[in-house]
């Protein structure tokens, strides 16, 4: 069973309580919840727009707005044109003085949630006796305004749920695994990642004036030992990435989060897209490539992120997680089961150095040991200047031979203890199906419901875009004449996974580039179900 609730109305009606207030009683309920929010970038006399897709199985995410609580006319009119809406409620009407908890109340009554349950939530929010008076006046009035319950939502299910938004994850998991330094300069829809990281004691949070200077810090924190990582978006990224280039020379890696949003130039910036892939896979000058991830889902990504602290450490290497606007954003109920920790791998410290400590020694495999400044023997220089294993700045051929190779060794032995049996750079979810959907990010919670609901299809996630996992080419090699389509969906206009999936794995040869489809959505909302199955009946006509 599948229902949508949404709330809809400008910003200054406090229009998300209601959305966060259900989500969270919902979570407690133990049932399965995408919480997906969309506000305009601009703010004045706009509209806020939050709904909640409730399951008790697998997460989905469509464009049939079941029921629509309305604060102004303006919502129903916007949002109209991108959902189909269904029963509206014109809450706004009724005139209460908290509408935000006239709609919970009424949102409450069609599920079938006691009042009293929803007392007890909202008591825990509210402290202050007037203003519980009031809205206790505005809620009884709501749970009235609906004349009948049409599901049954008064018993729990399954495990405790916890209701979490994507940035929070990141930020509460990368503190699990030990992040001890976070910079970032605020950027939508990065930003709120400050706000998680604010609440780890242990991490310690530092901003300047532009993303330049916080990247440039987190690099003198690395220097120092920290496990570090900064958060940003769009051209905040772009600023970053001459101090991608200096960590590789200065063999310090780190861990950069970066949340897509829907543009060029400033764009649409509350809005989502995915088109800075080919971006992050090419974003450094020099010669050299960073390790790019891809978050989808929120369970995968608590592994992850630890995985990403890990191998900036153990590589020296730099590391780029992507994500997008609607990952960072959206809420999901999360059972803590489903959490698997990363053990914290530190690789090659050294921690009690000899007096012959040479800090980037030529090796087999490209890893040099590492100290923390302050290490007894364990002293150090770095400079942006090619250099030899004592760190000499050089212009000698035969060391900046040895050292551009000792740079790419370093993601050859990625590639050699990475690829193992125990972890896939991919997921294949009914890998005995004909027909595939290949995609990355957020879109997993759409397709994985529809695949699930249509068995003769099956699902491919690319989890780790550089360096790719070649074992996906040999599953597509093995399979080449059972499978009849490779359905690539992404929003973006180019096409940018398709590009790299379809280049790297040889699928452009006239046998198989004929079975190679695509969904590509650019319109600042996510991809709904109904968008896959309007462009299928497309591709079978």
């Amino acid at each position: 069973m599948n229902i949508t609730i949404t709330f809809s109305g400008p910003a200054w009606s406090w229009v998300n309580t209601s959305w966060l207030l259900l989500w969270e009683l919902l979570a407690h309920k133990w049932y399965n919840v995408i919480g997906d929010k969309e506000y305009a970038s601009i703010i004045k006399w706009n509209n806020n727009i939050f709904i909640l897709y409730i399951s008790k199985d697998e997460h989905y995410i469509s464009s049939k707005l079941d029921f629509f609580f309305a604060f102004d006319e303006f919502g129903i009119e916007k949002n109209s044109k991108v959902y189909e809406l269904g029963e509206i409620y014109r809450v706004f009407e009724q005139k209460p003085k908290y509408l935000n908890t006239f709609s919970y109340a009424a949102a409450c009554k069609l599920l079938w949630i006691s009042k009293e349950e929803w007392l007890a939530l909202l008591k825990e929010k509210i402290h202050k006796a007037d203003a519980m008076e009031q809205n206790e006046i505005d809620f009884n009035a709501g749970y009235n305004y609906i004349n009948e319950s049409r599901f049954d939502f008064s018993k729990n299910i399954w495990t405790l749920k916890k209701f979490l938004f994507g940035n929070e994850i990141i930020a509460k998991w990368a503190s699990v695994s030990e992040l001890e330094f976070y910079a970032a300069y605020p950027m939508t829809p990065a930003s709120s990642i400050i706000e998680a990281v604010l609440e780890e004691p242990k991490v310690t949070f530092f901003q300047w004036e532009d993303e330049i200077a916080v990247a440039m810090a987190m690099l003198g924190a690395k220097f120092n030992g920290k496990r570090s990582m900064c958060g940003t978006s769009w051209w905040g990224f772009a600023l970053m990435t001459e101090s991608l280039s200096f960590s590789y020379i200065a063999e310090l890696g780190w861990v950069y989060i970066l949340s897509q949003r829907a543009g060029p130039s400033t764009g649409t910036p509350t809005f989502t897209e995915q088109a800075d892939i080919l971006f992050c896979m090419n974003c450094v000058f020099g010669d050299v490539k960073p390790i790019v991830i891809l978050g989808d889902d929120f369970e995968w990504t608590y592994n992850l992120i630890g995985k990403a602290l890990n191998w900036s450490d153990m590589y020296q290497y730099p590391v780029i997680f992507v994500v997008d606007k609607r990952f960072s954003e959206s809420y999901v109920a999360v059972s803590e089961s489903d959490l698997k920790w990363e053990p914290v791998n530190r690789w090659a410290l050294e921690t009690n150095p000899k007096e012959d400590f040479v800090r980037f020694a030529y090796t087999e495999n490209g890893i040099s040991k590492y100290t923390i400044p302050g290490t007894k023997n364990g002293e150090f220089i770095t400079t942006s200047y090619e250099h030899d294993e004592y760190w000499v700045s050089t212009e000698d051929v035969q060391t900046k031979i040895k050292m551009t190779e000792k740079r790419a060794k370093k993601l050859e032995t990625f590639i050699k203890t990475e690829f193992n049996k125990d972890f896939y750079w991919y997921d294949i979810i009914n890998p005995e199906a004909k027909k595939f959907f290949v995609t990355f990010g957020f879109n997993k919670y759409v397709l994985k419901d529809w695949v699930k609901k249509n068995p003769e299809y099956g699902l491919i996630v690319i989890k780790v875009i550089q360096p790719l996992d070649f074992r996906l080419k040999e599953f597509l090699d093995k399979n080449e004449n059972k499978i009849e389509k490779l359905i690539f969906v992404e929003m973006n206009y180019s096409g940018q996974l398709e590009e790299v999936i379809v280049k790297n794995f040889a699928l452009n040869n006239n046998s198989r580039k004929s079975k190679i489809k695509n969904i590509r959505k650019y319109w600042l909302y996510p991809i709904f179900e109904e968008d896959v199955t309007e462009k299928l009946k497309e591709f079978r006509a």
